[in-house]
């Protein structure tokens, strides 16, 4: 049905007087033309014109009126609300109010928040990893429904995000009675079975029958399948052309059969443009919600539509710029104080689809619990960072909700489709970490780990909550320019809690360790291994080793130069001993133990046993 057979048609829809096929094929071109659909509302708003000029009329005169409806009607939309406004304007010349005519709903946003969840601990484990290849064998080759949709958009491809939208928009001109109305400000990541819509001026008033979402979008893939058997013209990159009937395509090969001729195979390589005679009934331009409504309030209302979409995404991005300490190391053993400054940011991934102009913004930072889907088959400058950051405010109001810490951003902000946008979340300055080395075989059979550990308290400059994120560490070069180091991550951190931030590897400091005895006596098995610490700096340090032995272990014992050494136990299976070692000298450590895989464990350090004794 082209567009001057639905204009002839469109009086009888705007007054109901057009049913069975004509009336849904004339909607469907509606929904598809703007033209057409501009051309409906503007007979609507005829419409609604001459009602009120009826209602209000002598009785005498309304016969009249009938019999001229459909002239006023035949003309253009515009002309028919022009006569008729001016019609309404001399009929009630001299009343105290004016008519007002009702036309099409109107939709504005009046503000939006989002909440965005962090990315839930060890994701996308919610599925072995070696069903993935034949999950996606098995989608690929069956059509998807809503739920397979969506879960392939969400989980193929690992996290993509979760927010929360509480859109509150003014609506207007919506009629009271069953109507329905059209949303299409929508998100493509959209979870459908989440949208909620409520009345926030009057609940009762307002009534959901049901809730559509259409998201048949017009893709060159969605035309494509809809012209299947129907005749298209194909330009080739040469200059010629061809027509014919579309028998099947895919992303090398089209197959179309010309008229009185066989089936032809084209490759997509050869081809310019594909021409289609309109595009086909019931394809939309973006993703819609489709509300039919049963309306017993005003005309305008404030509705609110929450539900939650994927496409956003947040994370936690920090610059430590170091200060390091300039004097030699204090104490027994030596320990080395850094002064380092901390700048937090948050940084927002907007792939939803859509665009939040002006929007409260909310963060939920912890590993929020989500269903698991059943399967049956930039970088920063540190330089630009300010040398202080006291007395700063942080744009983000902390709280704790629930299990969670909510950070709200103190002022509205837009967030862009296909932006990412970074804002400052906490900072922290004056921060004092103890400059650590440790030599852990298993990271690295030679070399040493430096390691900085603070902690994170409001007396220490920071206190705070840390959500999970990384942490790129600038430290001041030779010529006193701050220079990009490394790189590490912490996961979510409470405030008063200690931090251990692993770097890179100490180029003076370097160790070995070797196995010089081993005895088997049936279950039982007796080891003893030697740690070579050798430090080339010029100043003493101290360096932690790392031991991993079995849980089983019931004997050990640690020695330095012939004598008893402490050792403690930092958790099951691994245990910790703190060496000093002097500038430019070498220290052996001997380590012995016993394990017994029948009758073996309970093991526990003479010096932790101490130091929980003492008062």
């Amino acid at each position: 049905m082209n567009c001057d057979n639905v204009r002839e048609k469109l009086i009888d829809l705007v007054y109901d007087e057009l049913t069975g096929d004509d009336a849904r094929a004339v909607g469907e071109h509606i929904l598809q033309c703007p033209q057409c659909r501009e051309e409906y509302e503007k007979l609507q708003l005829a419409r609604s014109a001459l009602a009120t000029y009826r209602a209000g009329e002598p009785k005498g005169l309304k016969p009249m009126v009938r019999s001229y409806r459909r002239f006023f009607l035949g003309l253009t939309g515009v002309a028919a609300a022009i006569l008729i406004a001016v019609g309404i304007w001399v009929f009630q010349e001299g009343t105290t109010e004016p008519a007002i005519a009702a036309g099409p709903v109107e939709i504005k946003r009046l503000n939006v928040s989002l909440t965005i969840l962090s990315e839930p601990e060890n994701w996308p484990g919610y599925y072995p990893r070696q069903w993935r290849g034949q999950m996606e064998v098995q989608m690929a080759n069956v059509p998807l429904s809503d739920a397979q949709a969506f879960f392939r958009h969400m989980y193929g491809g690992g996290w993509r995000g979760l927010a929360l939208v509480r859109d509150k928009r003014i609506v207007r001109n919506i009629k009271r009675g069953v109507t329905s109305v059209r949303f299409t400000d929508v998100p493509s990541g959209i979870l459908p079975d989440t949208v909620r819509l409520r009345s926030l001026d009057d609940p009762d008033g307002l009534t959901i029958l049901e809730q559509n979402y259409q998201y048949d979008l017009a893709s060159a893939s969605a035309v494509m399948k809809r012209y299947v058997d129907k005749n298209i013209t194909i330009t080739f990159k040469k200059g010629e052309g061809a027509s014919g009937t579309l028998l099947s395509f895919d992303a090398q090969t089209l197959v179309i059969q010309p008229k009185g001729e066989g089936p032809r195979n084209i490759s997509r390589k050869m081809v310019k443009s594909i021409a289609f005679e309109k595009l086909p009934v019931g394809l939309l331009s973006k993703p819609t919600l489709m509300w039919q409504l049963r309306n017993q309030a005003a005309a305008k209302q404030q509705f609110e539509v929450a539900y939650l979409t994927g496409g956003l995404t947040w994370r936690a991005d920090y610059i430590l710029k170091l200060k390091p300490a300039k004097v030699a190391p204090k104490g027994k053993p030596p320990v080395v104080i850094d002064t380092a400054d901390i700048v937090g940011y948050a940084t927002v991934t907007n792939n939803s689809g859509v665009t939040y102009e002006n929007a409260q913004l909310k963060l939920l930072a912890g590993d929020v619990n989500l269903i698991r889907p059943e399967i049956k088959l930039l970088r920063f400058n540190g330089a630009a960072m300010n040398e202080s950051r006291e007395g700063r405010e942080s744009q983000f109001k902390e709280k704790s909700f629930f299990e969670y810490h909510l950070y709200t951003l103190g002022r509205p902000t837009t967030i862009r489709s296909a932006e990412t946008k970074q804002i400052e979340l906490i900072s922290g300055s004056g921060i004092k970490m103890q400059r650590g080395y440790v030599y852990d075989p298993t990271v690295n059979p030679t070399a040493v780990r430096v390691v900085s550990e603070f902690k994170n308290s409001k007396d220490n400059g920071l206190g705070k909550p840390l959500p999970k994120g990384v942490i790129r560490l600038y430290a001041p070069d030779p010529e006193g320019v701050s220079t990009y180091v490394a790189k590490t991550s912490i996961d979510h951190t409470p405030k008063d809690e200690k931090i251990r931030l692993p770097w890179g590897f100490a180029f003076d400091i370097v160790c070995s360790v070797k196995q010089v005895d081993y005895k088997r006596r049936g279950y039982e098995r007796y080891h003893k291994w030697r740690y070579d610490l050798r430090n080339h700096k010029g100043h003493d340090v101290t360096v932690t080793i790392i031991m991993r032995r079995p849980k089983t272990t019931y004997w050990a014992k640690c020695t330095k130069d012939g004598k008893d050494y402490p050792w403690h136990i930092r958790e099951a299976g691994v245990w910790e001993v703190e060496v000093p070692v002097k500038a430019n000298s070498v220290e052996k450590i001997i380590f012995e133990y016993k394990h017994n895989s029948q009758t073996g464990g309970g093991l526990k350090s003479p010096w932790d046993v101490a130091r929980a004794s003492r008062p």
